[in-house]
């Protein structure tokens, strides 16, 4: 029988971070998520399950609309906001990375998961993507005009390449090493704009437009969760406590406030 372990509600602000990057648009720290020093995959049997919504705490600014001044008979079909913030009805807060940062061993990733980022509308999706180390994303371009990656990695190598409007589908070399989130831009639309997480492990969610995470098949055990939004900040200076039992479900919900 499963055991629910309802944790209270977490009010977590931004902190200080274990390390900062730069964002590519501008001087202003990106701060890093938290991996461990090592991490091995293997079978997990019984495992338990934390789940949760995260909100937004405040008031809730107006979305930016996004000038289109390029290729705009394809890039302006639609209105583009900036996403840095998406908060939905009820607050709920879309965007945000939740994960272990400190386990060091359990399930190995789903080898079925195809990866990909599009670029539809001049506009990437999915806005924050979770790679997995040693695993290739494709990038997609279904438009019809020219792209250009710019992924700014510091601890892999960074990308940097042309998808022409003739080339759908272009597969990324795999990186070696965790880091992120980096930051995403196309050269040639300036207002494109997203992040990419590259992890060590599988228990890493991003919040939907409802707000919700789940990590599943997590070995029993204490672990420190983590959370990263690109407007709120980290808790990785004062990560959040959790006990999971073996078939257990652990609710924690956050609320974060922009930093």
């Amino acid at each position: 029988m499963k055991t629910y372990l309802l944790a209270s509600l977490a009010i977590l602000f931004a902190c200080s971070c274990v390390g900062t990057a730069f964002a590519a648009d501008s001087d202003a720290e990106v701060e890093m998520l938290v991996f461990p020093d090592a991490y091995t995959a293997s079978s997990v049997s019984n495992g338990g399950t934390i789940s949760g919504v995260v909100k937004f705490e405040g008031d809730v600014p107006e979305m930016k609309m996004l000038e289109i001044t390029k290729d705009q008979e394809v890039c302006a079909a639609t209105e583009k906001y900036d996403e840095s913030l998406v908060v939905g009805e009820g607050n709920v807060l879309k965007n945000t990375v939740v994960y272990l940062m400190d386990i060091s061993q359990g399930k190995d990733f789903d080898k079925a998961t195809k990866l990909e980022m599009d670029q539809k509308g001049c506009k990437f999706t999915p806005h924050v993507q979770i790679v997995p180390v040693g695993v290739r994303l494709t990038m997609l371009n279904n438009d019809r005009v020219n792209h250009n990656v710019h992924i700014f990695s510091s601890v892999n190598k960074p990308v940097n390449k042309q998808q022409t409007k003739n080339r759908r589908r272009m597969p990324l070399a795999a990186v070696k090493k965790a880091e992120g989130p980096v930051s995403v831009k196309c050269d040639i639309h300036g207002w494109m704009s997203a992040w990419i997480a590259y992890v060590p492990h599988p228990y890493f969610a991003v919040t939907n437009e409802k707000g919700e995470f789940t990590l599943e098949d997590v070995p029993a055990g204490t672990y420190k969760l983590g959370y990263w939004h690109e407007a709120c900040g980290t808790n990785s200076a004062a990560p959040v406590s959790v006990t999971v039992e073996a078939g257990g479900t652990v609710t924690q919900d956050f609320a974060l406030k922009l930093k």
